[in-house]
């Protein structure tokens, strides 16, 4: 037995290290093997082809990207956003590549002359930019972006898709200028004129722009390969392998020349990277959808990224909202049943989506009312202010929605409103194979009692002293004294809360 040697067993390679290495294998030698003779010497030049070829495909391209990024914007999930983001400006820039096709719309004179130096600024920008909006979803800039009140999905939007449609009609509409500054820079429009490659240009400019890329691109597919590693879900895989493809779309875009076979790869390349990389975030953002419907957003993100939530529960500091429906017992017995869900439902959507604008957590539906939690991933003071904050947009909006109500003849509705900072147990509770994502303990059972106090007070909206701490001086408060709160032996110390410069 002392002469036998253990062996180690093999390692068995896993199913996605083959597949990042086909990913990075076949476009590789692909693009080797037509850059070699005879191969290198092959042009296709057929500039309505790559005209219409490359406008339709960065047309389809940007409606696709519009259309994943309104279910983004809808969720507010900012990973999306700016993947999506990406493939915009991708779509955006490319459309410029195929206007500035030599001969086409650039044709005669010094437009035509411009064309390649047009065409390879296309090339180059619909790669480089999406990249950095590719490689911000992995840095400290989507924190903060998630954490601004200034900068919203909906406003970055809006800037990058008017930015690339004035620059593409800019660049166009004054090609020879842009040429001129482009070629003194680069020398590449000249290069590409008589079917040189970026390398026969400034390796200055080509190191600083497509190795940057590369490195982007590298460094992107890198890190989501961390989170397909993590969750284990091929949406997550596929994105990865899609900024493989358009790293390596680089990679031809500067050895091929105009035309050659290898240019054609890049164009190839980039579409694939498109579809795949648009395919996984339908699919994802899908899914997230499906899960919002029963889970809060912030559970939802650590369920989709492989967390796992702890039956034991996390000790929080978080602030507990909770609202009802007044008079829905003589309302019911007005109206008719159906009547009766509409108002319900009228009334729980206006809160609902106060909670969820002003970034909360909608733990559940209590019948004609709701329960809500904030700050439990941040401190407790934005905690307080932002469910303050979705209390006033309350108190606004059901002033709309009862204004409506009694416009048409229909009883309007009334409220109360209650809420409250302390520590709570935040966690699923129930069984392994089903449970539900809550928080429980006495600052919730405190804010529950908040809300029935605003019956005897005659104010909408109660607070306690431990949320009024936090909110000082950002919201109007007015002290109503001490109350008397069931299943405490002290009394408490309540406010009610205005809006600021509200007259009382």
């Amino acid at each position: 037995m002392a002469g036998i040697v253990a062996r180690r067993a093999p390692r068995r390679v896993s199913a996605w290290s083959l597949a990042v290495a086909a990913a990075i294998a076949i476009p590789f030698a692909e693009i080797a093997y037509v850059l070699a003779p005879p191969l290198s010497d092959v042009r296709l030049d057929d500039a309505v082809q790559h005209f219409m070829i490359t406008t339709n495909v960065s047309l389809l391209s940007a409606a696709i990207s519009l259309v994943v990024l309104r279910s983004a914007l809808e969720m507010r999930h900012w990973p999306s956003v700016l993947v999506g983001l990406g493939f915009l400006s991708l779509g955006g820039l490319f459309f410029l590549h195929g206007m500035a096709t030599p001969g086409v719309l650039l044709r005669g004179g010094s437009a035509e002359v411009a064309a390649p130096a047009i065409l390879a600024l296309g090339a180059q920008l619909a790669m480089a930019v999406p990249a950095y909006f590719f490689a911000a979803r992995y840095t400290p800039l989507l924190g903060w972006l998630e954490r601004s009140t200034r900068v919203t999905p909906r406003r970055l939007l809006l800037v990058v898709a008017v930015a690339i449609a004035a620059f593409d009609v800019f660049t166009i509409s004054h090609a020879a200028d842009v040429s001129d500054v482009l070629e003194s820079m680069t020398g590449y429009g000249l290069a590409a004129a008589y079917g040189g490659t970026a390398l026969q240009a400034n390796l200055a400019w080509v190191g600083a722009t497509a190795g940057l890329t590369v490195a982007l691109l590298a460094f992107s597919a890198y890190r989501q390969t961390s989170e397909f590693t993590r969750t284990r879900l091929p949406t997550q895989a596929a994105l990865a392998i899609a900024f493989l493809f358009q790293a390596e779309a680089q990679v031809a875009a500067v050895l091929g020349p105009v035309y050659s076979l290898s240019f054609w790869t890049y164009h190839t390349l980039l579409a694939l990277a498109t579809v795949v990389a648009i395919a996984a975030l339908f699919i994802e953002l899908d899914r997230r959808r499906g899960l919002e419907r029963f889970l809060p957003a912030t559970v939802v993100d650590r369920v989709v990224t492989g967390e796992a939530l702890s039956l034991e529960g996390e000790r929080r500091t978080a602030t507990i909202l909770f609202t009802d429906l007044r008079g829905s017992t003589a309302l019911a017995e007005r109206a008719t049943p159906e009547a009766t869900v509409a108002t319900v439902n009228a009334y729980l959507r206006t809160m609902a989506r106060a909670v969820i604008d002003a970034g909360g957590i909608l733990d559940k539906f209590t019948g004609d009312g709701l329960m809500a939690i904030f700050g439990a991933t941040t401190d407790p003071a934005a905690g307080a202010a932002a469910a303050g904050r979705a209390a006033l947009r309350m108190r606004r909006d059901l002033a709309a929605l009862n204004a409506e109500r009694s416009a048409r003849g229909e009883p309007v509705v009334g409220y109360g409103i209650g809420i409250n900072t302390g520590e709570v147990v935040l966690g699923a509770v129930g069984l392994p194979e089903r449970s539900d994502y809550t928080a429980m303990g006495d600052a919730v059972n405190t804010a529950a009692r908040m809300e029935s106090l605003t019956k005897e007070l005659g104010v909408d909206v109660v607070v306690s002293a431990s949320t009024a701490a936090h909110l000082r001086p950002d919201l109007d408060l007015r002290a109503l004294g001490s109350a008397t709160v069931r299943g405490k032996s002290d009394a408490v110390e309540v406010f009610a809360l205005y809006d600021a410069g509200a007259t009382t």
